[in-house]
C-alpha cells in the first residue's frame, strides 16, 4: 500500500509565526498573521499600507482540509483495498465502490447482486447441476435457568476535561495576480511600510470583505481603500494611490500630494513656505515638526519649497515675495479664510501661538454666524 500523496493535492508549507504584537520585518511586504501584529504595524508608522487578500483553497475549503479527509485511506485503515476512503458526493457511487466491479455495476443498475448459478435467487434448490439439498437437523432446546444477580455499587470516577485545541494553520502568502502587483508596488516605495494579510480574523477586524489595498495615516487618523477587484488596478495605480494619500506629520507639497491635501478631513492647513536649500532648513524643520505633534489631528502641517517653479502660484496666492520668506500661512478650507506671518526664525512657541490665534478667530466667527439664527428661532 502506497503512502504517496496525489500530485494534485497541494502541500501546505509551514510559515514561522511571530509573537503577538510583533510583526516580522525580514521581508517586504510583511506577513501579518494576527490582529495584534496588524495593529502594531499600523500604529508604528506615520503612513502604513496593508494589502488584504481573501485566502480560498483550491477546493473552496483549503487544500489542508482535503488532505485530512483523504488521510485515512492513505494510511490504509479498515479492510480491503478501498477501506477508509471518503466518498466524494460529486462522483457516481458505482465509480468508487470498493467491493468489486460486478457489484458496482449491478448496484448502479438498481438491482441486487445474486449468483448466476441460481436464476431464482436461491442457490441449488431444484436446479440441475446445483448444490445438493439441505437436510434439516433436529434441535434440542435446553431449559433456561435464571441465575441470581448481585448488584454492585457504582463508584464514579473523576473526569478530567482536556482542553480543546482548534486545528489551524498559519496564513499563507497569496499567489494571485493582484498579490504580485501589490509586491511590485511595495518595492517601488521603499520609505512606506507595506504589510500583507490573508487572516480572516484580521480582515474581519478591519471590516474588509474583498481584496483591498488600505492606507492608514496617523496625521488625521484616516484610512483610504483601493478595491483590487477592479480589472484596471495594476502596479502603477497602486503606486499612485499610495503617493496621493501618504500624508505625514509634515507633508511636502507637490502636484501629487496636493490631491491628498485637498481630500483630507482636517479643515486647517499650516504651510511653512521656505527655501529647502537654505543652511537653516534642517533646524527649521525640526522645530516645525515638533509643533506639528502638538496639533496632530487638528491641523495639517505642510512644507512648501519656494524654489520649485510649480509652487510659485501658491506663493502668489498668499501675496508673498521671496524676500519675505520664510513665512507661515494658515488656511481654513471650508471658507478659504487665511492668515500669513513672516518669520525670521521658526520656534515652537511662535508656531503654536499663531495657530491658536487663528483657530480662536475662526471659532468666534462661527459663533457670530450662528447667533442671529438662534435669535430668529
Amino acid at each position: 500500500m502506497s503512502n504517496a500523496v496525489d500530485e494534485d493535492v497541494p502541500v501546505a508549507v509551514p510559515v514561522k509565526l511571530s509573537k503577538a504584537g510583533t510583526a516580522s520585518t525580514t521581508e517586504k511586504p510583511i506577513l501579518l498573521n494576527n490582529i495584534a501584529d496588524a495593529e502594531a504595524f499600523v500604529s508604528g508608522a506615520e503612513v502604513a499600507v496593508i494589502g488584504f487578500f481573501q485566502a480560498v483553497g483550491w477546493d473552496g475549503r483549503g487544500a489542508w482540509h482535503r488532505r485530512l479527509l483523504t488521510a485515512p485511506a492513505e494510511r490504509g485503515r479498515g479492510r480491503g483495498p478501498g477501506a477508509g476512503a471518503v466518498r466524494d458526493p460529486r462522483t457516481p457511487r458505482a465509480a468508487q465502490d470498493a467491493r468489486g466491479p460486478l457489484r458496482a455495476v449491478v448496484r448502479a443498475a438498481g438491482g441486487r447482486c445474486r449468483s448466476r448459478a441460481a436464476p431464482g435467487g436461491r442457490r441449488g434448490r431444484g436446479v440441475p447441476g446445483g448444490a445438493p439439498p439441505v437436510t434439516a437437523r433436529p434441535v434440542t432446546v435446553r431449559p433456561f435457568t435464571a441465575r441470581p444477580v448481585t448488584a454492585r455499587p457504582v463508584t464514579a470516577r473523576p473526569v478530567t476535561a482536556r482542553p480543546f485545541t482548534a486545528l489551524s494553520l498559519p496564513p499563507q502568502e497569496p499567489e494571485s495576480a493582484e498579490a504580485s502587483q501589490f509586491r511590485l508596488a511595495a518595492g517601488r516605495i521603499p520609505e512606506v511600510p507595506f504589510g500583507l494579510s490573508t487572516s480572516p480574523a484580521v480582515l474581519s477586524h478591519y471590516g474588509v470583505s474583498a481584496n483591498t489595498v488600505t492606507l492608514f495615516r496617523r496625521v488625521d487618523n484616516d484610512r483610504r481603500n483601493l478595491d483590487m477587484n477592479n480589472e484596471d488596478v495594476d502596479t502603477e495605480k497602486m503606486t499612485r494611490f499610495v503617493r496621493l494619500n501618504e500624508l505625514r506629520l509634515v507633508t511636502e507639497y507637490n502636484p501629487v500630494t496636493a490631491i491628498g491635501v485637498m481630500q483630507s478631513s482636517l479643515q486647517f492647513n499650516l504651510l511653512l513656505i521656505t527655501d529647502k536649500m537654505s543652511p537653516k532648513h534642517p533646524e527649521r524643520m525640526r522645530k516645525f515638526r515638533a509643533a506639528a505633534e502638538l496639533f496632530k489631528g487638528k491641523i495639517l502641517f505642510i512644507l512648501l519649497d519656494s524654489n520649485l517653479k510649480s509652487n510659485e502660484p501658491v506663493v502668489s496666492y498668499f501675496q508673498l515675495k521671496k524676500s519675505q520668506l520664510p513665512a507661515l500661512a494658515i488656511f481654513h478650507t471650508p471658507d478659504d479664510e487665511h492668515d500669513v506671518m513672516t518669520v525670521d526664525e521658526i520656534s515652537i512657541e511662535r508656531v503654536q501661538d499663531f495657530c491658536n490665534r487663528f483657530i480662536q478667530k475662526m471659532k468666534k466667527k462661527e459663533d457670530e454666524s450662528e447667533k442671529p439664527l438662534n435669535e430668529e428661532l
